[in-house]
Parts: C-alpha cells; structure tokens; sequence
C-alpha cells in the first residue's frame, strides 16, 4: 500500500494541483516559493493529528487561496488522497475508506477527502473528512484508521541536536518506545533498579542528599521539609528512554579502561547530526507495528551537508525507504532546492513543480515524459550538477557549449534583460543532442518556456570555385541566395513545430559569423576580441578586417574563416570571455543577432510576439 495520488484545491499558493507519487522514495525539485512545503502542509492537513509525529497546523482565513491581486477566494480548502496497491488485509483494515473494485479486485483504492470553509458571518471554520467515493457522506473517518497512516515531517528548520536530547521529544526515545518487547523493558528497567540501589548506597552520593536535606530544612522548616534523594532515573520504561541519549563513538581507546571514547553530538557539525536524526527517525518508522503506511516527510534534506554526503544520505533513502524485506515500507517525500539531488536520483521517482506560461502550477513525474529506456539512461548519464539547474529556472535556454553560455547572458543584458532575475538558466549540453533533454519538454511533459540555440552548420562551397581552403570557404546557399541550414537543424525543427513550449532558434552559419553579420560595427569588436585573447594571430587580425573595406559580407567572412574555419592556436571560449567582458563594461554600439533575441524573448515570456514566432 502507497499513496498514489495527492489533489489540493484552494489552499494558499495551490489553486489546483495534483501529484501523483510512487511507492519508497519521491522527490520534488522546484524553485523557491512554488508550493512545495504547502503541498506537504496539505497532506497533514488531511491525515489530521491523529498520529502526526509534528506540530499540528491549525487552519485559519489566511490559508484559503487569494488571486493575484491579493483577494481571499471565496471557495473551500479541498484535499483528496488516494491509496493504491492495497493487499487483501489492507482492503479489510481500510474498508470504511475502500473504493473496491470487484472485477479487478487488486486494483482497488483507498481515498481519504478533506474539505475546509471559512464562514464570515461566524468569523470561524468549519472542516469535514470522510472516505471512499461517498462524496456526500457525513460519516467521519474513525481515529483507527487515521492512526494507521503514520506522518512524521522533518522540517527545513530542524535542530537535529534538540530533537535527540533527552526529554519528552526525544526521537531516541520515540525508537526505544516501539522497539521493545516486554522482555526488552524488564531487562533495562531492571537495570536501572540496580543503578538506583548503587547509588543509594554510595556515600557520596549520600554526603550530597544530607547536605541538600540540611538545605531544604533551614529554607523550608521542619514542618514543610521535603525529601530529596539522587538517582539516575525512576525504574520506568519510559522514563528511561525518554532520558537515554545518543554519543559519538570514537576509534580510539581509552588506555585506563579499554573503552572507546565518547564525545557530545553538540561537538558534531550541523549535516552530521542531520544525518543521525533522519537514521533514528526512519528506524523508529519501519518499526511502528500500528502504522499500514508509516509516511516520512522530508523537507531540504540538503540542509548543511556538501554534494558528497547528499549522494549518500539519497542513496540511504532510496534503500531504506523502497519497501524492501527489512523494511516496514516506509513511503518518503522529499522537498529540495539541491541540483547535485536532482542530478542523481533515477528521473522514475524525480517530480519537478513548477509553473507553467499560464500560472499554472503542474507537478510532472520525468518518467511521464515519454521517454524510453535508452533515453531515461541517456538523461540520467547528461544530467550532472549544470544541466539539473533546468529543473528548477522559469526558462531555459539550451545551447550547444561553453561558448554559447558565456555570451547568451551578456548578450540579454544588451535587450535589458537579465536572465538571472527572471529565473532563466542558461544550459551548455556539450553536443548537439538536444532531443533527450527537449523531450521532457511540451503537452503533459514539463511546460517551462525552452529556447534551443544551435548552430545552422551548412555544407561549405568554395568562392568563385576557387582553392579549396579556409581562406576561400563561403557557407552553401540555395538557388535563391539562401543559406541551407544542415539537415540536423530541418529535423531538429521539424521534431519542435508544433510544440507549445520549446521552439528552436538555428543560427544562419555558426554563433561567430551570426554575432559578425548582426551589425556593422560588429566584426571590429569582434576582432579587438580576438587579438586580446590570440597575441594578433595571422588567421583573423584588425589587417585582415580591413582589407575587407566596407563591404560588410567580406568582413563577416573573415570573421568566420579566421575563428571557425583556420583552426586557430586559440579556443572560441577564450574569444567569449573577451567580448563578454567587453559588452558588459562599455556602452559600444553593438547588435545582437535576431536568432539569439527570439531565443531570449521566448525563454523570458517577454512581449516581443514578432520575435517569438517559431521558424
């Protein structure tokens, strides 16, 4: 049994939203302020604190959800939830909530509804829950069942050290407590007695008591004194592991008694005593006899740990919490904002919530998207730290290689632009393969606004039929004078026309030729460029440019032929630090190409509809 499906209506930032989940571990990358944590507040909501392992969330006005200009919308809180994958013991725990399905009696469902209003006239709230598909049922779902869905929520805030000190919350305590048998509680009660007995008998401990006896009587009198005697603590089962508490074990040994060393987990940093508190509270999940579906959820497991140990703390997750034989089946949700998370755990239980050009709040499994197994291992292999940031920007703008995602930003903030304001992120894929990435991408797949810059790469003529070399390559061009993009290009176009989110934008010949042609003084900062970072070289140098005169195709070719085409000493990636550096510190008239605007435009949902058509 798992919960397959989560439906929010209504309450704060989701107006509607659905999210369908899977068995073990789930996890929901998106940006900050999109939902996630309302969406996990909207599932406690739901399951009530009969058994909630965290502060209760007492619903009020301001949790109904407001349009954007700020005003309450006047309609109820509603929160459904369905189960899947019931056994047949399962079907007979839950069946006041059962949705049974006779001809296929394995696929029948568990739901639980939950509706919440605000009355204005009577200044108060009023909620209902009930189950199954008896949409009218005034019938409240008894406490039985709710206790047997077990939701503890670890908070983006957590103190790890506070939650393992002794006391009352003690989640050492809470492990202890449903961990042990009768026997085990005899045993460690008994050892306490002892404990309590030896003490008695300790005459320091003795000397102590006298001396607080004596204390008590001159500040109290004989009349009102009390006893005060030391122990370690009452011989109570509870009492004991409420007061338990967890060390640190060091390697070494102490040389007087032979015993590892020990130390506080104040001494501890932050991330580690993270990761001590999630193994405890996991532990005490998978053994909770009542619970039919422990739920643990998770929020910025990221919080205070380096990429390393997020890979192993996911890693940890992903085995301990998949229903295996040694596990309770725990269910878990993890909220984070962690590329390197997003970059490693299997796409099948990787969720992105987002917004789509509408407003729309939408949250895609990856493994929705249609791809196929030799895709979703492609992906997976892609999807290192850089390119996971997609997963979490308001726009993307894909490109081909370093070159391109040097200069894209400086380029937008010539249109007054900044790319990092909107949310945009800027993704070198290393290559050309943009279809596996662009596939997450469309109806019912992701719907965040992606531009794919890529080159047009021509077949290459000689000018004039002349020798063939660099010094006389022209691009090919059609019976019209047109440049003939590549036949990679026509496909890639044709694979995206009728996409309603992702559009490519192909260069005429290469980004160096395109960022020449834009504009006439172009080629010259382009040049000044390129001598900073190539020592003058004698492909392409401020000579050649003005051999060229004024006729602006000429120079355009030898901006091409000296940087694309000769195979210079020097990287384009040193050209793009130069120039960008130049676009960012002067005023100098320079033209961004209109492929790299459209791109822009329709990555920032910018108003520039002439600009955004597809090609």
């Amino acid at each position: 049994m798992y919960l397959s499906k989560i439906s929010v209506h209504n309450f704060r930032n989701l107006e509607s939203l659905e999210a369908n989940l899977s068995p073990g571990l789930n996890v929901i990358v998106g940006e900050n302020n999109v939902g996630k944590t309302n969406l996990l507040d909207a599932l406690r909501v739901a399951l009530g604190s009969a058994w909630n392992n965290s502060e209760p969330i007492h619903l009020s006005k301001e949790d109904l959800h407001r349009s954007s200009d700020g005003n309450m919308i006047d309609k109820s809180i509603i929160v459904d939830l369905i189960f899947s994958e019931l056994s047949e013991e399962e079907q007979a725990q839950f069946l006041e909530i059962l949705n049974y399905n006779p001809k296929f009696p394995e696929k029948s469902t568990a739901s639980i509804h939950f509706e919440w209003s605000w009355n204005e006239t009577n200044d108060r709230g009023y909620y209902r829950r009930w189950g199954g598909e008896r949409s009218n049922s005034e019938t409240s779902i008894s406490e039985d069942i709710l206790q047997m869905l077990s939701i503890t929520l670890l908070g983006a805030l957590r103190d790890a050290s506070s939650g393992l000190a002794p006391g009352r919350q003690n989640r050492l305590g809470r492990l202890l407590r449903v961990s042990a048998n009768a026997h085990d509680k005899a045993q460690l009660e008994e050892v306490i007695s002892k404990a309590n007995n030896d003490l008695e008998q300790n005459p320091f401990v003795r000397s102590a008591e006298e001396k607080i006896s004596m204390a008590l009587e001159g500040a109290s009198g004989p009349e009102f004194k009390q006893e005060a005697i030391i122990r370690s603590s009452e011989p109570e089962f509870d009492r004991i592991a409420n007061n338990l508490r967890l060390v640190l074990k060091i390697s070494d040994l102490d040389l007087a008694t032979g015993k590892p060393i020990t130390r506080e987990l104040r001494s501890n940093g932050l991330g580690y005593n993270n990761l001590i508190y999630i193994a405890t509270v996991l532990s005490e999940l998978e053994t909770v006899a009542q619970a039919a579906l422990p739920l643990l959820l998770v929020e910025e497991p990221e919080a205070h740990l380096h990429p390393q140990l997020q890979i192993l703390l996911i890693n940890f997750l992903l085995k301990r919490g998949a229903g295996s034989s040694e596990t309770h089946g725990v269910q878990v949700i993890v909220t984070a904002h962690s590329p390197t998370i997003a970059s490693y755990v299997p796409i099948e239980i990787l969720r992105v919530l987002h917004r789509d050009p509408s407003g729309k709040l939408r949250c895609m499994c990856l493994r929705e998207c249609g791809l196929t197994k030799k895709e979703a291992y492609q992906l997976r292999r892609m999807f290192d730290v850089t390119r996971a940031t997609l997963l979490f920007a308001r726009g993307i703008i894909l490109v081909e290689g370093v070159t391109e995602a040097i200069l894209i930003p400086a380029l937008s903030r010539r249109l007054d632009i900044k790319l990092e304001e909107k949310g945009i992120s800027v993704i070198p894929i290393c290559g050309v393969q943009f279809s596996t990435i662009a596939k997450l991408f469309g109806e019912n797949k992701l719907k965040i606004p992606l531009s794919i810059i890529t080159d047009g790469d021509p077949s290459i003529q000689y000018e004039n039929d002349g020798e063939k070399n660099w010094t006389n390559e022209i691009p090919k061009k059609d019976d019209e004078g047109n440049i003939e993009v590549c036949d990679r290009v026509i496909k890639l176009l044709a694979e995206f026309i009728d996409n309603p989110v992702a559009s490519v934008f192909p260069s005429k010949v290469t980004l160096e030729y395109d960022l020449a042609d834009a504009g006439e003084k172009n080629p010259e900062m382009i040049c000044r460029a390129w001598e900073s970072c190539s020592n003058r070289p004698r492909t392409f140098n401020l000579d050649r440019l003005k051999a060229c005169g004024n006729d602006h195709e000429k120079r355009v070719l030898a901006v091409w032929r000296g940087i694309c085409r000769a195979n210079p000493s020097s990287g384009k990636g040193d050209l793009a630090q130069e120039l960008a550096e130049m676009l960012e510190s002067n005023d100098e008239y320079f033209i961004v190409p209109d492929y790299i605007k459209r791109a822009i435009y329709h990555a920032t949902g910018c108003p520039h509809e002439d600009l955004c058509k597809k090609l």
